[in-house]
């Protein structure tokens, strides 16, 4: 279980000590820092992160005094908690507006590294669904010389962060494969400028995730699978998936993910198992803090999957189930923004 969660009440969590103490300084020192200019603004701006967050960094948009103050993990996406709840910290700060990552900047966007210029009407994309996730092709409209291949790359990179904003491209896509596009008429795909709505309409209408909350009855399928534990062994594994809840694969206030294992050895440890489950899942689904997502039977465990919205308050439900079942039930809380746990069965 997550350690911060597990703690007493009266020990600090570590991450919001920093989260305080960086807001702390913003506050104090923000008259001063409304003096700079924009370039001398997020350097002093990242001057006072760095010592709590060295792995994520603020990006200025605006002219002081008002300005935006953009956080950003350089789509890394094993940093996205902090930038969540660095961004959710956030003091009401006048004249500064906060946001978590960067947002898509809209079509015509162009930059220049190691004396080679890309705009985005000269990177050409193809797509397909792949296991939840949409996987892309890329090309470029221009020669590319070889010795500035890999550099051209990491640019597209850096501008697909920029165009689909960077939550989105960390989280819902999948597989980016390069290829020489030759005679960009011959290439069946379209600029990264007019790319947006078809990524979209992927995410949503062809991989179904809507982010609609399902209602009613959920529909559920069973599967079979296997793998391959530490000593050689071949493991059965009996997995429901709950189809429904591909409508919120990607919903960024649903990226944690909670677990709960029951050892079950008897029909009757089934039983409570399942009830504990339907519990807990009528808790975290009553006011859509939580959904579940699957149920996992492995070597005698039954471990239901939930993705949350509130970490701590899916702790203090499943805590309170656990308790009026007096079940063993051992519990795991994840950041887990691309729901790869569900993912992985969805074939």
């Amino acid at each position: 279980m997550n350690e911060a969660l597990a703690m007493p009440p009266h020990v600090t969590d570590p991450r919001s000590a920093a989260c305080a103490s960086f807001w702390q300084a913003v506050s104090s020192q923000l008259e001063s820092l409304r003096t700079l200019s924009g370039p001398e603004l997020m350097d002093a701006l990242n001057g006072l992160l760095e010592p709590f967050f060295p792995q994520l960094a603020v990006e200025v948009a605006g002219d002081p005094p008002a300005f935006k103050l953009v956080l950003t993990a350089h789509g890394s996406i094993d940093d996205f908690d902090d930038v969540m709840t660095l961004a959710q910290c956030s003091p009401a700060l006048p004249q500064v507006e906060v946001e978590a990552f960067r947002q898509r900047t809209g079509e015509g966007f162009s930059m220049r590294m190691n004396d080679f210029e890309l705009a985005s009407s000269e990177i050409l994309v193809k797509h397909e669904p792949y296991r939840g996730l949409v996987a892309l092709e890329i090309g470029f409209a221009k020669p590319i010389p070889m010795d500035m291949q890999d550099h051209v790359r990491h640019m597209s990179l850096i501008m697909l962060d920029h165009i689909l904003g960077e939550y989105d491209t960390a989280v819902k896509v999948g597989p980016v494969d390069y290829v020489d596009v030759g005679d960009p008429a011959d290439f069946d795909g379209v600029s990264l400028d007019t790319f947006v709505p078809l990524f979209d309409a992927c995410w949503r209408d062809q991989l179904g995730h809507t982010g609609v909350f399902p209602v009613g009855e959920h529909s559920w399928s069973g599967l079979n699978a296997t793998r391959e534990a530490a000593d050689g062994r071949e493991i059965e594994l009996v997995v429901m998936r709950n189809d429904s809840a591909t409508a919120l694969v990607g919903r960024a206030d649903l990226s944690h993910r909670l677990s709960a294992a029951v050892p079950v050895e008897s029909g009757e440890e089934l039983e409570q198992a399942r009830m504990h489950e339907d519990q807990l899942t009528a808790l975290l689904q009553k006011h859509e803090e939580g959904c579940c997502t699957h149920v996992v039977l492995e070597e005698g465990v039954r471990t239901v999957y939930f993705q949350v919205a509130n970490p701590e308050a899916a702790i203090v439900h499943a805590q309170a189930v656990q308790a009026e079942a007096e079940l063993p039930v051992s519990l795991d809380l994840a950041f887990d923004p691309t729901w790869n746990a569900y993912r992985i069965w969805l074939g």
